[in-house]
């Protein structure tokens, strides 16, 4: 079972576009089972209607989608009421945070209330990782400390240079906090998959592939390219995502 725990639909206000049949064709090429979509930044800023559009596309394909919620922690209350309203009503199965294009800084008080209706729901929070003074890995994992009991999915493995001090944060976020998820798009250093493989254990590394800004066919070719074994490459590539998400594709 192959699933990509990150991928966008829908027109984003940067750009980038995805609709279901794309992602379903690239499912047929790449022999892939399922992904978790999530919803991008809209044009009209509101995210309750960019969250329902992710819920319908989920209904209509059960089998192979998984939404997740999106919400802007500037807005306070509204993001709260938003995001409970996603859990209790919609069969979501985690948070996605982007710090960079809602600019907010990840380890800010007002992503906190956020994170404690994930934790009561015992859901995982995704965090676009490695943008400069709002999602490094410092700030990553400043973050996952104060919240041991939740489950956090970071993208780009914590970090976008992939070299020098950055590389070497990451390392430390990921090492020192066993509640992240080290998620493997555009990390284009194979040695850096393979060490965390060999630090953390093949199940805290896990394939999302952010597509579409990132191209999925070379995002899956991360793993298989890895010199890792048979068995490892099966937890990255389904296992860990069907574990994770408590729900088979």
């Amino acid at each position: 079972m192959i699933i990509d725990i990150h991928t966008h639909i829908g027109t984003s206000l940067f750009g980038y576009k995805l609709t279901p049949d794309d992602l379903l064709a690239l499912f047929k090429e790449l022999d892939i089972d399922g992904a978790v979509i999530c919803p991008v930044k809209p044009f009209s800023y509101d995210f309750i209607d960019a969250n329902n559009y992710i819920n319908d596309v989920c209904k209509e394909y059960p089998d192979k989608f998984i939404g997740f919620a999106r919400v802007d922690p500037w807005q306070k209350e509204t993001a709260v009421n938003e995001l409970k309203r996603c859990m209790e009503q919609f069969d979501f199965k985690g948070l996605f945070l982007n710090p960079y294009e809602e600019v907010f800084r990840i380890n800010s008080e007002i992503v906190f209330p956020l994170v404690e209706i994930m934790e009561q729901y015992k859901l995982p929070v995704m965090i676009s990782g490695g943008h400069p003074r709002v999602s490094t890995a410092w700030q990553i994992g400043d973050l996952a400390s104060k919240f041991p009991n939740v489950n956090f999915i970071v993208t780009s493995g914590g970090q976008i240079n992939i070299s020098g001090a950055e590389l070497w944060s990451a390392e430390i976020m990921l090492t020192e906090n066993p509640n992240v998820f080290m998620e493997t798009s555009g990390v284009y250093r194979e040695d850096f998959i393979e060490e965390m493989v060999q630090k953390l254990g093949p199940h805290r590394v896990i394939f999302g592939s952010n597509c579409p800004v990132y191209d999925l066919r070379l995002e899956i070719n991360r793993i298989h390219w890895a010199h890792i074994s048979d068995e490892e490459k099966k937890a990255i590539i389904g296992e860990n995502a069907e574990r994770l998400l408590m729900k088979k594709i």
